[in-house]
């Protein structure tokens, strides 16, 4: 893919909607791209948008078949906090396809460009409150985890 394929792919994410063209561009010319023979790729202040493959979140600590806590596949962005942390718990691996390809924007570039558009703002807040419902049913499901351990056989 060329820089143009880039811009078109980013233009149709929910993210980009109604964002113009000359933003989402400046966007992808200061990012990077992560590759699936990248090391490791999560870095502080930092915002991701997956653009192939995918990136699994698994918690060892959960019954087989449900360790999967999050699957960001093509077009999922998320923001990774000033810790270079996702806040997630220590028990939760990171597992990227061999086919990923990801952007990586660094925050303050990505803020900047916020402040020029406030529909960028207003996508990326919708992304965030997603996130949020997101980590919530993930504590519910900690929470409904923990009470069942807590539990006095019998009972």
């Amino acid at each position: 893919m060329n820089q143009c394929d880039y811009l078109l792919c980013l233009k149709q994410l929910p993210m980009f909607n109604e964002v113009p063209l000359s933003i989402v561009a400046a966007l992808l010319k200061n990012g990077t791209f992560i590759r699936g023979s990248s090391p490791s790729f999560l870095h502080s202040q930092s915002v991701y948008i997956v653009l192939k493959g995918s990136i699994c979140f698994k918690d060892s600590r959960l019954p087989e078949g449900s360790q999967t806590v999050a699957l960001w596949e093509k077009g999922a962005v998320f923001p990774v906090d000033e810790k270079g942390g996702l806040s997630l718990s220590p028990f939760i691996s990171v597992n990227a396809s061999p086919d990923i390809l990801a952007l990586h924007i660094p925050y303050s570039i990505f803020k900047q460009m916020m402040s020029y558009h406030p529909r960028l703002q207003m996508n990326f807040l919708a992304m965030l409150q997603q996130n949020v419902f997101c980590s919530y049913q993930l504590f519910l499901r900690y929470l409904h985890t923990s009470q069942d351990e807590s539990a006095e056989p019998g009972s």
